[in-house]
């Protein structure tokens, strides 16, 4: 009996791990997205390449706010931590939909000083969870 729990313990805590590891590897591909498309709104001078990257940023956005970044890994949900996390994502998500307003009226030039803030953003709350 004593065998039996040892093995259903130790298969919880490896698929517990194993549900962790494939989280942050989720995090990690949320992070490159969004590193891309920021890439290309600033490199770009294509509406419609520049209207599809901050679409894929806005998914990779809205993805990554679900997720817990290793650097506050055991913090509870409802922690100021983690809603600092979460806010942090509905601002770059506002960032993102205000650049995407400025391409749809053909607003290049402030779509990449929107793009720029972003940046920054990501450079801010990179100190504070990475």
């Amino acid at each position: 009996m004593r065998q039996i729990s040892l093995v259903v313990l130790s298969s919880a805590l490896f698929c517990s791990s194993f549900t962790f590891t494939a989280r942050a590897a989720d995090l990690e591909g949320d992070m490159l997205s969004l590193s891309s498309g920021l890439s290309t709104v600033l490199s770009s001078n294509q509406p419609s390449e520049m209207q599809q990257a901050l679409t894929q940023m806005r998914a990779a956005a809205k993805d990554a706010k679900t997720a817990t970044p290793p650097s506050l890994a055991g913090s509870a949900p409802q922690s100021p931590a983690m809603q600092g996390w979460r806010n942090a994502f509905d601002q770059l998500i506002a960032k993102v939909d205000q650049a995407e307003q400025q391409v749809k009226l053909g607003k290049l030039a402030d779509a990449k000083q929107t793009a720029q803030q972003i940046s920054a953003l990501r450079n801010e709350n990179h100190r504070k969870y990475r």
